[in-house]
């Protein structure tokens, strides 16, 4: 597992022989100084959900190798993750404390979990029609508002601030992206249909997703204040799964033939330049500073 300082542009790494990540997509996300993922030890039985600590270099186990732990999310205080049978449930795990509450106990299946502030989101086929919807909960409220009505909602996404949650529904062979924001219960599709978009990320005021409009995947940003989208990316390459935080936007892209991380800012007023995109080079940290 790498980490990447932006201000200095080091790379460090931070997993270890008995904290190897399985290299799936999902199983990895990071919020502050909190590092998740999904690993293997080899001496466990199962999977391992894993936190790192960037500012202490601690390293510890959130699950104890039993299970089939997945999908985890992180935020400054808390851990979530799908763990159970081949449903699984979402489980929560206090940082300060140490203590796990199941926050679903019930015979659905629920994906993809995510939190934010204090929201906690998480694909559930809990309807009539068993399609996946998006479920949201409060930590500070025990109800599950569940948001989708047509098709696969699924591959949901939360601010840091727990405010907004933005999400892709698949109907029709099409795909769209949506968004909740949770202090006015308002849903908004951002993205029509014909683009098909694959994923998506939310932060602040600004969703990134990557889209099929242009023949291959692009990255696009959409500014929720102004209402203006704008291309990350527009070239014949491949690029995908982007992420936001504090107006920093890193996405994969094989421009090089390869799948490499790339990195771009949104400065100011104006949208960033689809040019103004860098690699993120692995420049090994001087020792000491791991």
């Amino acid at each position: 597992m790498q980490h990447y300082d932006i201000p200095s542009g080091n790379t460090s790494t931070i997993s270890s022989s008995t904290s190897t990540p399985i290299g799936l997509l999902y199983e990895l996300a990071i919020d502050g100084n909190n590092v998740v993922w999904t690993g293997v030890d080899p001496q466990a039985k199962g999977d391992i959900v894993f936190l790192y600590d960037i500012v202490s270099g601690g390293l510890q186990q959130v699950t104890d190798g039993s299970g089939v732990p997945g999908f985890p999310g992180v935020s400054q205080d808390y851990v979530v993750w799908i763990d159970g049978d081949e449903l699984g449930d979402v489980y929560l795990y206090d940082i300060a404390s140490g203590n796990i509450t199941p926050v679903t106990a019930d015979p659905y299946e629920q994906l993809l979990t995510d939190i934010g502030g204090n929201t906690i989101v998480w694909a559930d086929n809990e309807t009539e029609g068993g399609d996946l919807d998006i479920a949201v909960a409060s930590l500070e409220q025990p109800q599950v508002r569940l948001l989708g009505d047509f098709g696969e909602d699924s591959y949901p996404d939360v601010s840091s601030d727990g405010n907004r949650v933005a999400w892709i529904n698949a109907q029709d062979n099409e795909t769209a992206v949506y968004l909740y924001d949770v202090s006015t219960e308002n849903v908004t599709q951002i993205t029509g249909g014909s683009a098909n978009p694959d994923a998506v990320a939310v932060d602040g005021d600004h969703v990134v997703y990557s889209d099929w409009r242009n023949g291959n995947l692009d990255i696009y940003l959409y500014d929720l204040s102004t209402g203006v989208e704008t291309p990350i990316t527009q070239d014949p390459y491949g690029q995908s799964y982007p992420e936001i935080s504090e107006g920093v936007i890193v996405w994969m892209g094989n421009n090089t033939g390869q799948w490499d991380i790339y990195t771009t800012e949104v400065t100011g007023g104006a949208p960033p330049a689809p040019v103004q995109t860098s690699l993120v080079q692995l420049t090994p940290a001087p020792e000491g500073e791991i």
